[in-house]
């Protein structure tokens, strides 16, 4: 994992540098500027696979080019390169890349597997690529011929010509769903996002947006029986060829969340099976009690791991806040998400960090799975809270739009059934979750694999009628069958049977104490005389929605030494945010 960012058509040492000091945080072993050909580039490098120290960005004779993220293919392509006379003199990733662009152009990202976001610099264009799901952020904004591009978007507003502006699309969206559900926009207009499985080429001029993979659409195929068994064996066989090809991809020690949920508890298992050595497992609790503290506990002991349990507190809680929405660069909301599961997986990863610098989760999951109960086995009934919260943004055309497709008139379950699992996996999953689990990581330079999202695994699952993944109440049937001839071997397959709890429910106690506390931060006048009043449902929203304001628009993206929460509402410092 790393950062890079960079500017076309300008030589500005004090800017790049300023832009890559504020992500240093993703890649703590290197530190380097590069001016070149009429354009600056930063990068700063976690190592994973290699022990040696490297620079980014790589100048090779013909390009320059900047890789965030793991190619786990890359030694398979280059294989293949050499076979057909290529030459290699480094024989890293960042070489095979660029090679592979050489021979495949806009098309070479679809013959990657991994998560990425890249910048090539070749002929006086740029090249800015991302991978098909978004697991690895990519920012630009335009400057008249100049383009300025980050792994961050607090690195672009480092830029003395950028000022942050609020995009009111944007947070439309983010207060109908919870997330910004557009690929390429973010809160602040003028600064977009590479759109998942896209290839953006910057040549004098001109802009050229090519798409080189897309997310299969998911399928109906009514009372589907088929070789349900025989996809549950493959599925298994895949997941479990996945993991080892992932866990054979770097030198350094790797760990897994546990929630002792079915995703977790499954990568975990599979893991343990495939190692000599007792695997590493973190599980985060506000409480003893805790269903998932207690039921990671012991599917950790089952599989021999070597088991780590944090308790956090609601002080904990409020003292990561800040640093969280900093890092996060965006609007915590409640909607299709509960808001608090994003700040205690950014709490989960900060103790993580101390004892690895890899670690596997199981975001995408309950998208290609269907595993959000309510979501998927109540469709009809998530319309009408979408809809409900639609009415404050009438007025929004293209929104009004996006929910109309999403839910066309007339009603009809199985349709609006399929429609969120095609939803889910692009907005809902790059722009929240994804998101998330990116910025929680790198602020403490270290990187989180989603496991599930690995390409033979996504791609197999797409490929899968939903009545194969939902069916009546029952949710990620599938994903469950597969995992039950392993749970069985260890003696733990009543974790089949368990209620999802999701990541929130690691600070379900916590969550209380902080609605009680806003309510005595925010009383009825400030949230009734509030700018966004028409944004927000609840002082959380207040709180989410001034710490950004403060952090991004006040500070310029830097966040203040010490900040806060309750002194910064005790002391007034909210009643001067908005002039």
């Amino acid at each position: 994992m790393c950062g890079i960012c960079g500017i076309s058509n300008e030589v500005n040492e004090k800017a790049i540098t300023a832009m890559l000091d504020v992500i240093k945080h993703r890649g703590p072993d290197s530190f380097d500027t590069y001016i070149t050909n009429n354009y600056s580039f930063g990068g700063c490098r976690l190592r994973i696979v290699s022990d040696k120290a490297q620079s980014l960005p790589i100048s090779l004779s013909h390009k320059t080019i900047l890789l965030n993220g793991e190619i786990y293919n890359f030694l398979d392509i280059k294989n293949t390169l050499e076979l057909s006379g290529e030459r290699f003199e480094l024989g890293n990733e960042e070489e095979v890349v660029a090679k592979l662009f050489d021979r495949y152009h806009e098309k070479a990202p679809s013959y990657l597997k991994g998560m990425f976001a890249i910048a090539i610099v070749s002929d006086n264009e740029l090249i800015l690529t991302r991978d098909k799901f978004g697991i690895k952020p990519l920012y630009y904004s335009q400057l008249g011929d100049r383009v300025v591009f980050a792994s961050e978007i607090k690195s672009i507003l480092k830029h003395p010509e950028i000022k942050p502006v609020i995009n009111c699309n944007a947070l439309d969206e983010l207060s109908v769903f919870g997330y910004i559900a557009s690929l390429e926009e973010t809160l602040f207009e003028g600064i977009y996002q590479v759109p998942p499985g896209h290839t953006i080429t910057f040549k004098p001029g001109r802009k050229i947006v090519h798409k080189f993979a897309d997310i299969a659409e998911a399928r109906l195929a009514a009372n589907a029986t088929g070789d349900y068994q025989k996809s549950a064996s493959r599925l298994y066989a895949i997941i479990k060829n996945s993991i080892s090809q992932m866990l054979s991809h770097g030198l350094q020690t790797k760990g897994f969340y546990l929630s002792g949920g079915v995703d977790s508890s499954f990568l975990a298992t599979i893991a343990a099976n495939l190692s000599s050595e007792p695997i590493l497992t973190f599980t985060l609790a506000d409480s003893e009690e805790s269903e998932d503290l207690l039921s990671a506990r012991r599917v950790a002991k089952a599989i021999g791991a070597k088991h780590y349990e944090f308790k956090v507190s609601i002080n904990d809680y409020l003292k990561e806040l800040p640093h969280f929405i900093h890092h996060y660069e965006n609007i915590i909301a409640s909607g299709v998400f509960d808001i608090h599961g994003g700040i205690a997986f950014q709490l989960l990863s900060k103790k993580i960090s101390e004892h690895v610098r890899v670690a596997f989760s199981g975001e995408g999951a309950d998208e290609l799975f269907g595993g959000y109960y309510w979501i998927y086995t109540h469709p009809l009934g998530f319309s009408d809270r979408i809809r409900s919260r639609l009415k404050r943004f009438t007025k929004n055309d293209k929104l009004v739009a996006q929910v109309d497709l999403l839910f066309p008139q007339p009603e009809d379950e199985d349709i609006y059934r399929k429609n969120v699992f095609d939803f889910l996996l692009r907005g809902g999953l790059a722009n929240y979750h994804l998101w998330s689990v990116d910025r929680s990581c790198s602020a403490f330079g270290f990187e989180t694999r989603p496991a599930y999202l690995y390409d033979d695994i996504a791609d197999f699952a797409l490929s899968l009628p939903i009545e194969y993944k939902v069916k009546g109440n029952e949710t990620k049937r599938i994903l469950k069958s597969a995992a039950l001839p392993l749970f069985n071997q260890y003696g733990i397959s009543d974790i089949i049977d368990r209620k999802k709890q999701g990541m929130p429910a690691a600070v379900n106690n916590i969550a209380s104490q902080l609605d009680q506390l806003a309510q005595e931060l925010i009383n009825d006048r400030i949230i009734s005389r509030h700018p966004f009043r028409k944004y927000i449902i609840n002082p959380i929203d207040v709180i989410m929605f001034d710490l950004f304001i403060y952090i991004f628009f006040v500070n310029k993206g830097d966040l203040p030494d010490g900040l806060d929460v309750i002194e910064f509402y005790k002391e007034g410092k909210n009643e001067d945010l908005y002039g």
